[in-house]
């Protein structure tokens, strides 16, 4: 719906209405110049929507007798108590332009000469940001566009929605890009979805226009909203700020403005806006709190307290969260290793990272919940209540602080949410994909590189498994989600890289498997005896996270690597002399990652 006319009307008219209210008949008809402007300028044509080739036709704004009568009578009775404050509102709403411009140069929302796209739903909010950036236009040299998302859940009102915004931009001179979803969304989780969408489709807006910042409508009402949702749903306290003027490439000037505010402005111009219904809605919980919390909260509270003390609140939050990013991180990326450990079997071939327990243990108690919330989110996507990360955070830290060598300790696992739980071996902690009910196995196309010297090899599925020719008769076997090398060089040859495994004399034809340890499994070290793999691990200071997680490279039965420590020669004579079969050419093996994940989750992964 329509909003904004009939308040500007009363409270510029107000005083000539109360003098002779035999005149009020006529005023209908003079109201608002904006009124008769926007039906002559929405009401003669209809306007096409580009994204769909669709007409909507546009309904003029009709102002009616009785509803002003009855509004003119309170506004009657109000008039004398309201006298100063609507002189403040207005002068307000006119050095609105020049606050606005202020506080985008102090918090960098955008800059001078920047292509700003505008996120415009027709709403006060958006439709204010849009007019100030227009007025801002030439002394700032911006180039301003804007967007619109139709979702198409309305009927004749969404509609009617992108045919206003369509209008405003044609009489400010702004090229307007509308986006429509291809299909409707899930019920079920309307809003994250839509929110996402809008989000993707601005960025590929952005990036097809070479535009520096998208900026949206969000003000300070926004802001008190979204803190006392993130408190209600738990969020960790260092996590309490709500939405800053600049992030990436979204910006959002607006977050110092009171909604009231914008509203003066418009009615002070004479500027309509579209009431979406759906913001009424108490189904959602951000209505609620907006209708039913903030109301009440501003009841209890001293005027003007209740933003105060949520504003005190997120700077606080603000600075802790500044504390504790500058905390060593206990993670450990692919590819680290602690830097207390040379040894090459401790470092992480897993692809998410992983968490070392000696060094997360002497962190604070604040530090220790920070940093395993941010890994759980980063991993599995799920911010976990307090409470829940609380109890996890305390059945991880003692553990941390067991004997891990002790063989009383057993492998430890969480179930986080869903197919996701947080194992613990020894020092380490990780997060992996292991489903409650057996899925099946996932068949499809896996990824690996490998290279023979002569281009890419091909890699196939097979079953749960995915083999790669290496090239030279030699194929390589290796569980879905890991990530493989494979090249080969000359023996001779001395600019080859440290990384990986080096294999001579394989056999003529050969299929190398990669694989964890398996309960049996005995090695040969060089010309050393065969042991078992167990105890040659103990003895080589493989750490205990480490020895269920290191790659084996077998051929047949035999081990001949634990990577990345190599064997002895792989193939040899019936005298005991070492076989050459590929003049001196070997495989330097490289096993950039492995998956934890069951196989069947691995897949997905990949």
């Amino acid at each position: 719906m329509l909003r904004g006319v009939g308040r500007w009307q009363l409270r510029n008219s107000v005083k000539w209405m109360v003098t002779s209210s035999s005149t009020l008949a006529a005023s209908s008809s003079s109201l608002a110049p904006s009124a008769s402007r926007l039906a002559s300028e929405r009401g003669a044509k209809t306007i096409p929507l580009a994204s769909r080739e669709r007409s909507y036709p546009v309904r003029a704004l009709r102002p009616t007798r009785a509803a002003t009568a009855s509004l003119v009578d309170g506004e009657e009775r109000r008039a004398s108590s309201s006298k100063a404050s609507s002189s403040s509102s207005e002068s307000d709403a006119n050095d609105l332009p020049l606050r606005f411009a202020e506080a985008a140069r102090s918090t960098g929302a955008f800059h001078p000469g920047d292509l700003v796209l505008v996120c415009v739903s027709g709403g006060a909010d958006s439709v204010t940001l849009l007019h100030l950036l227009v007025q801002l236009r030439d002394a700032w040299n911006l180039d301003v566009r804007a967007v619109h998302f139709n979702h198409e859940t309305r009927g004749d009102e969404s509609a009617d929605d992108a045919v206003f915004v369509k209008a405003l931009c044609a009489r400010l001179d702004v090229e307007l890009h509308i986006r429509v979803p291809e299909k409707p969304f899930a019920p079920s989780n309307f809003q994250a979805n839509a929110r996402q969408w809008r989000r993707d489709a601005t960025v590929e807006l952005l990036e097809s226009l070479e535009a520096n910042v998208a900026l949206q409508g969000h003000h300070a009402d926004d802001q008190t909203e979204t803190t006392l949702l993130k408190l209600l749903r738990g969020c960790h306290i260092s996590r309490v700020a709500g939405m800053r003027p600049r992030e990436g490439v979204f910006g959002r000037p607006l977050l110092s403005f009171a909604k009231r505010e914008l509203v003066a402005f418009l009615e002070s111009r004479a500027e309509t806006w579209r009431e979406d219904p759906s913001n009424a809605s108490p189904k959602y919980l951000r209505n609620r709190v907006r209708a039913e919390l903030i109301p009440l909260l501003r009841e209890l509270v001293d005027e003007g307290g209740v933003e105060a003390r949520i504003e005190a609140l997120t700077e606080q939050s603000a600075h802790l969260r500044e504390l504790l990013d500058d905390v060593p991180s206990a993670y450990l990326a692919l590819g680290d290793g602690p830097v207390t450990s040379a040894s090459p079997f401790d470092r992480s071939y897993l692809v998410r990272g992983e968490i070392d327990l000696d060094a997360w243990s002497r962190l604070p108690t604040l530090a220790r919940e920070d940093q395993l919330r941010a890994y759980v989110s980063d991993c599995a996507g799920v911010d976990m209540e307090y409470h829940v990360l609380r109890k996890m955070c305390a059945h991880l830290f003692a553990r941390a602080n067991t004997d891990v060598n002790a063989a009383a300790v057993p492998e430890w696992e969480w179930r986080i949410r869903g197919d996701w739980v947080l194992c613990s071996v020894g020092s380490r902690a990780w997060a992996a994909k292991k489903p409650r009910l057996d899925l099946g196995a996932n068949e499809g196309k896996q990824t690996s590189d490998a290279n023979d010297g002569d281009g890419d090899a091909e890699a196939r599925a097979v079953g749960n498994e995915v083999v790669v020719d290496a090239g030279r008769g030699v194929s390589i076997t290796h569980p879905p989600g890991w990530l493989v090398r494979a090249s080969w060089e000359n023996s001779a040859s001395t600019d080859s890289s440290d990384e990986g495994v080096r294999l001579e004399n394989l056999p003529d034809v050969c299929a190398l498997r990669l694989r964890f340890r398996q309960p049996g499994d005995a090695f040969r070290s060089g010309h050393s005896r065969r042991v078992k793999l167990k105890d040659w691990m103990r003895g080589n200071g493989v750490p205990l996270h480490a020895r269920d997680r290191t790659p084996l490279v077998c051929l047949g039965d035999d081990i001949l690597a634990v990577y990345p420590h190599l064997s002895a020669n792989a193939s040899r004579s019936d005298d005991g002399s070492a076989k050459d079969v590929r003049n001196g050419a070997r495989l330097n093996l490289v096993v950039d990652c492995v998956s934890v994940d069951d196989a069947e989750t691995a897949n997905e992964f990949e």
